[in-house]
């Protein structure tokens, strides 16, 4: 796809973070010296106990996917000590983390503009590093992100599983119903008929083409893309159709979609609240919706969508953007990759990925995956 039409519109808002103190890594990288299958299981301790029968279940799910899972009760707050624990595992073999709960978030400071980055912990042998401004007056943002002792590339996958974002709701049972039905999926008790919906609003309409030729993980395809069609009303509709997967771009920002042209939307909004409230069928969606997934946010649409009724993945941007050049993404899907690993080797395809620019690389570090990344469509 032409990288040029995919930058969404910033629509208004500047992320205000909390400051999170950086330690160097270690300066030198050991790779995995055996076979990697280890998955990290990171629990707040805080909830550890309350879940521990859904959590036992879950590791079990995962080492009878055929991967070793450790589970892991954290209470340490600090980022880089999370991230060095990654690091410390990765020459046993770890290939991804699951973090359930409230776990530490890093903060990138982009020219004054800050959003959550995950990318953080999947890189572990790249240089992250608070330099601007100067010392001695660095404010403990990280604003750098160079090869450090290896390159700028991920070398794990990471998923966040946490419905403490959203207001006015028993959290206990959302993490509960969430794992239940990850388990059902898993089990197959929970099924979709391997069909997706793509969903393209005004700004994107005219490359509808591209878009679809690159959605390679899907024959059966329900694509709407006609201006007159695309609608608040008729989107929201589709949502309560028995779609495995649900990819759809349209301006936002972290608490409602714009469909149509213009601010206000020439068509009207989808809040948070109308998708929590829905009735969603579909089990995975990506999001190409500026700042839907800003965990930073409470109530934000990513986190909404996760723990709306059937939803078991969500795959977004924190920030502006979303998964531009995906094929690669759907490529690997479609060839029986889980969501975790598929999501990683598309930052690494020199073909379809974000590497191509340094301003493609910024929109996308704020790409992350809610929800389980060891899922397969």
């Amino acid at each position: 796809m032409k990288k040029n039409i995919k930058a969404a519109i910033i629509i208004g808002i500047v992320l205000v973070g909390t400051a999170i103190t950086i330690s160097i890594v270690l300066p030198y990288f050991k790779k995995p010296s055996q076979n990697t299958n280890l998955v990290h299981i990171y629990v707040n301790s805080t909830i550890y106990d309350q879940l521990y029968s859904e959590i036992t279940q879950y590791k079990q799910d995962v080492i009878d996917q055929g991967y070793s899972a450790e589970l892991i009760a954290w209470s340490s707050n600090n980022a880089s000590v999370l991230k060095q624990n990654m690091i410390n595992a990765y020459p046993q073999g770890l290939i991804g983390a699951v973090l359930i709960g409230s776990l530490p978030i890093l903060t990138y400071d982009y020219l004054g503009g800050r959003f959550a980055c995950d990318f953080y912990f999947m890189d572990l042998d790249g240089d992250w590093l608070d330099v601007y401004p100067p010392p001695p007056t660095n404010d403990g943002y990280i604003d750098y992100h160079g090869d450090g002792t290896g390159d700028m590339y991920p070398e794990i996958w990471i998923g966040r599983i946490n419905p403490e974002t959203i207001t006015g709701i028993n959290h206990t049972q959302a993490y509960k119903d969430y794992f239940n039905r990850n388990h059902a999926y898993r089990n197959g008790s929970l099924t979709r008929p391997h069909k997706a919906l793509l969903y393209i609003d005004d700004s994107w309409s005219q490359w509808w083409t591209e878009y679809l030729s690159n959605f390679t993980a899907y024959s059966n395809i329900d694509c709407y893309y006609q201006n007159s069609t695309t609608t608040p009303t008729h989107y929201k509709n589709n949502l309560t159709l028995n779609y495995e997967f649900v990819h759809v771009l349209v301006h936002s920002d972290p608490l409602q979609h714009y469909f149509g042209i213009g601010n206000p939307p020439s068509e009207g909004y989808v809040t948070n609240l109308e998708i929590s409230s829905l009735n969603t069928q579909p089990l995975f969606y990506n999001l190409y919706a500026c700042s839907a997934c800003d965990i930073l946010t409470n109530d934000n649409l990513g986190t909404n969508y996760l723990f709306s009724n059937n939803s078991l993945t969500v795959v977004g941007s924190s920030k502006t953007g979303g998964m531009n050049m995906y094929q690669s993404f759907y490529d690997n899907l479609s060839a029986g990759k889980t969501i975790g690993e598929s999501f990683r080797q598309w930052f690494w395809n020199p073909t379809y990925g974000p590497y191509g620019s340094i301003s493609s690389h910024i929109l996308s570090m704020g790409m992350l995956i809610l929800g389980d990344p060891l899922l397969t469509i």
